[in-house]
């Protein structure tokens, strides 16, 4: 008799610590279903400090006359954002592990380019002819959109630059994922997959 009591209470803890995990599981499973990822996330922004380089064409037609083909250069500063889109972002939870897949970094938005450094008295020039070139407005925004495709194509070619970016959006949606669990750490684990 002593011996049917202690196997059906083994049995009944056995059941009750097999019915735990499940429900945990399912807990893990329906809360991380909650975790909205939609968006950008902003994870990166970077500073440049650059020189463009803009040619200035001399005009045609007699006003023009002894005008001559000129170079100008201004440094300017910006900034440049980086992260990832979040709805490219792909979790799903298997038991007790969670797979998450990080898509690679990009730049999100136009880079903020300083248009104070594009003043005609901020550009640096070379010599003028007798009949003078003079920057224009339109001189000014040409170097400002050119500074900004540079800026913008550095960003995006810098692989090192993207990593940082890519390895920054893992710690915040790792953080969301500690914060939706429901469970202590040591009972799930997070498995990691970047886009290359």
């Amino acid at each position: 008799m002593k011996k049917i009591i202690v196997i059906n209470l083994l049995l009944i803890s056995l059941f009750s610590l097999t019915g735990c995990k499940k429900d945990e599981e399912k807990i893990l499973a329906e809360n991380i279903k909650k975790m909205h990822l939609t968006g950008n996330l902003v994870t990166y922004q970077a500073y440049y400090h650059n020189v463009v380089e803009y040619d200035k064409k001399a005009g045609t037609g007699i006003t023009h006359l002894f005008e001559e083909n000129r170079k100008l250069f201004a440094e300017y500063t910006g900034t440049i954002k980086l992260g990832i889109n979040l709805s490219n972002v792909k979790v799903s939870v298997l038991g007790r592990e969670i797979n998450v897949f990080i898509p690679k970094a990009s730049v999100i938005g136009s880079p903020n380019v300083d248009k104070d450094d594009f003043k005609e008295e901020n550009f640096i020039e070379s010599r003028e002819g007798i009949n003078k070139n003079p920057i224009t407005a339109d001189d000014s925004a040409i170097a400002f959109d050119k500074a900004q495709a540079e800026m913008l194509e550095s960003a995006s070619r810098d692989e090192e630059l993207l990593a940082k970016a890519q390895q920054r959006a893992k710690i915040i949606i790792e953080e969301n994922i500690i914060q939706f669990s429901g469970l202590n750490q040591k009972d799930y684990s997070i498995d990691w997959e970047y886009e290359q």
